[in-house]
């Protein structure tokens, strides 16, 4: 079985290179570039999670095409065949013109649990809402967002202190998994899919300001904004003496209370790092960027001065 391929992300690269060290040829991989314009924003976005599947694709001699908004996606699927289309790491609709040429079907890979977290950055979402799992579904396309028949799920349990930058470790592994025995059953024809059940939830798209921290909230729920945009995300990132300075690790502190404002920074003697002062509570920073250098040496030696506190 021929398999066409959406995607260009590390998960991209990773589905293509297990598709392929099974013996399964991709007749044709459509990716994206760095940034690239979308329906909420013509503009563009970022790929924070980019691959390099032009590089892939020559070195495996498997004809590409990087879609720029108004490529003709249908007519490169015309040419370069394939029995079955999957979406792993694309972030737009697949129209039925294109999912009708793959007699065997059209899927996708999304990461959660479907129908929970229909939508986009469902892994920073997961971090945000408190959620105590997720995981990787398989599913058919069709005209609505992530809401087609299910092929396959895998859970991943998420921790008091899980990150998204295990998380995608995490996803990317099941994922490939999910993919590679999914593909098998759709090749010897056992595969039968089954419809999503339970109710339904929702995230929307993120950007990079959505990282701004708000130190008027409790420190609990800015423990969870540093959690879920760690790399390969842009970061949590507050205003210090007029620059930008991003936190990669932070915890919250569960030390002797601490009284000061929203934002403001304390030492205390029994604890080498920066203590920020939260709506509730208070923060430890253990890991920031300034410029892009390491900012930790600077916050030590900030007692008393604040973050811009929203």
């Amino acid at each position: 079985m021929k398999v066409f391929l959406l995607g260009g992300t590390d998960l991209s690269l990773a589905i293509a290179n297990a598709l392929a060290e099974r013996g399964i040829t991709l007749s044709g991989v459509v990716h994206l570039g760095k940034s690239f314009a979308i329906s909420y924003n013509k503009s563009g976005v970022q790929n924070h999670r980019y691959a390099d599947m032009a590089s892939w694709c020559e070195a495996n001699s498997v004809p590409h095409l990087q879609f720029d908004g108004s490529a003709d996606i249908e007519a490169f699927a015309r040419k370069t065949g394939g029995d079955f289309l999957l979406a792993a790491g694309w972030y737009h609709l697949v129209p039925a013109k294109l999912r009708d040429l793959f007699k065997k079907g059209a899927a996708g890979l999304h990461a959660s649990l479907l129908p929970k977290l229909r939508g986009g950055a469902p892994l920073p979402w997961a971090i945000l809402s408190g959620a105590d799992k997720t995981g990787v579904s398989m599913f058919a396309l069709n005209d609505e967002i992530d809401a087609g028949e299910l092929y396959g799920q895998k859970e991943i349990v998420i921790g008091d202190r899980t990150t998204s930058t295990e998380l995608v470790r995490e996803v990317e592994s099941a994922s490939v998994a999910l993919a590679s025995e999914c593909i098998a059953a759709v090749a010897n024809g056992t595969m039968k899919t089954r419809p999503q059940s339970g109710s339904p939830s929702f995230c929307l798209q993120r950007v990079p300001d959505d990282g701004r921290v708000d130190w008027r909230q409790p420190a609990s729920r800015i423990d969870r904004l540093v959690r879920a945009v760690a790399r390969p995300y842009p970061g949590a990132f507050s205003e210090f003496e007029g620059r930008r300075l991003t936190i990669w690790n932070a915890e919250p502190f569960s030390g002797a209370p601490v009284h000061g404002m929203p934002g403001q920074i304390a030492r205390l003697p029994d604890e080498s790092d920066p203590i920020v002062v939260a709506g509730e509570g208070c923060i430890v920073v253990r890991s920031a960027e300034i410029d892009g250098q390491d900012a930790m040496p600077l916050l030590r030696k900030s007692s008393n001065k604040r973050f811009a506190p929203w």
